[in-house]
């Protein structure tokens, strides 16, 4: 059943708080002074987690989305753009205004594009009279899809033509009851698009109807598990390469690679400002060594420390490409890494999942002291918790924020620290 609430504020995270009840409610899309229709998706003694059904009085900033399934993929969607950089700024300002740490807020970056920016799109496939459409999830719904008939504006035309024209083709081989999820991906250097069909089961098919003109390659893979896939068939390429950073970087079909290029230019251009010249460097979280690669072309040394030992091979690989002699990375957890490795560097580069770091990370980085720290981090809440405990031997900047997701709650924040 829906309950309409008045939300007040945007908190960490970005979601808006209202209150149901005297309890605090949470909900992704409300501006501030916006009365919405929610359901509960999470009740607890202390709070409540709620999902929009329809905003009901929306505030004067608020425009028409440019599609119907806005609160699925962008949730700010419509809203005047100024607004949606100011909301964003107040979210680092109230993260980073915790007592002992109090930092100024530099910039809050935006973007370009407020559409079209992602050069993925992962959809996943929802039954509708027999066939299958191309759906997203309800936002915290793990079972609510919504179909999507022409695809969605967070990527390209190209790349909506490319996943309408795979589902046509997944429906004439009757994959329903197969599919797991269907992704385009398109390199933002050359253009080409990749797409990629994943399936939890691998039934008997004449695979090549899956073929489609004009796309660089198709892959079909069975999922085995989130992020581990088995290559069943192919045509074309199985990867694509772009730029970042004035490297050329090769990534296959299922490997994490950035999504918004043009902005990712913008903080990476930040990071290698603020490094050292012909130094040593430690990159850590690196990935696909997006950071480190693009490091080791004024360093004298780089590593890249990276859990996925996948990542760390197509790191190496780029490197090798590249001629990037001076690079390496380890497959290990950041916590684990020997200590050894970080003596005598000069600065170290950490952009952790939205847990922030480790305590072990943090203790590691004080023992060794290098002179400097970047921090770019996708949790300004975790991050100014992390540079609380790293001032006992460090000056932090001044905060800058950079719009990767216009239309979304998420942003990206950068901070540089200085040993005292």
């Amino acid at each position: 059943m829906a309950i309409s609430v008045t939300f007040e504020k945007i908190v960490g995270g970005g979601k808006a708080l209202g209150y149901l009840d005297g309890r605090p409610c949470f909900a992704a899309g409300p501006l501030p002074g916006e009365t919405a229709e929610v359901v509960i998706i999470k009740d607890k003694p202390g709070f409540v987690e709620a999902s929009v059904v329809k905003i009901t009085s929306p505030a004067p900033q608020r425009n028409l989305p440019a599609e119907d399934h806005y609160l699925s993929c962008s949730p700010w969607q419509g809203v005047e753009y100024a607004y949606q950089l100011e909301l964003k700024r107040t979210v680092l300002a109230d993260a980073f205004a915790r007592p002992g740490l109090e930092l100024a807020i530099a910039d809050m970056v935006g973007a370009s594009n407020q559409l079209g920016y992602r050069n993925k799109l992962e959809f996943s496939v929802k039954p509708s009279d027999g066939h299958l459409d191309l759906a997203f999830h309800e936002r915290g719904s793990y079972e609510g899809l919504v179909a999507l008939p022409h695809g969605c504006t967070l990527g390209s035309e190209a790349m909506n033509k490319a996943a309408l024209e795979l589902i046509d083709r997944a429906n004439k081989l009757k994959l329903g009851g197969y599919m797991e999820t269907l992704t385009v991906r398109q390199s933002s250097d050359t253009g080409q698009i990749l797409g990629h069909i994943a399936l939890h089961q691998v039934p008997k098919r004449d695979w090549s109807g899956l073929a489609v003109p004009g796309l660089a390659g198709v892959v079909l893979s069975r999922v085995r598990r989130r992020v581990d896939h088995e290559l069943i068939w192919s045509t074309g390429e199985t990867q694509l390469s772009d730029k970042l950073g004035g490297v050329e970087l090769t990534y296959p079909y299922n490997a994490f690679f950035q999504t918004n290029v043009g902005m990712f230019e913008l903080v990476l251009k930040a990071i290698l400002d603020a490094m050292p010249r012909n130094a040593r460097i430690v990159d850590l979280y690196g990935g696909v060594g997006t950071i480190g690669l693009a490091a080791a072309k004024f360093s004298t040394e780089v590593l890249g420390v990276e859990i996925n030992e996948s990542s760390v091979k197509l790191a190496e690989e780029n490197a090798d490409k590249g001629g990037l002699t001076n690079y390496r990375a380890i497959a290990t957890m950041a916590q684990r890494l020997n200590p050894e490795l970080l003596a005598g560097v000069d600065c170290v580069v950490v952009d952790p999942p939205r847990a922030g770091l480790e305590l072990q990370v943090v203790k590691s980085l004080l023992a060794a002291a290098p002179a400097r720290i970047i921090y770019l981090s996708c949790n300004p809440a975790t991050q100014a918790r992390d540079i609380a405990l790293l001032k006992e031997k460090y000056t932090p900047s001044d905060v800058t924020g950079f719009d990767l997701y216009p239309g979304t709650l998420h942003l990206e924040s950068l901070v540089v620290l200085d040993r005292i």
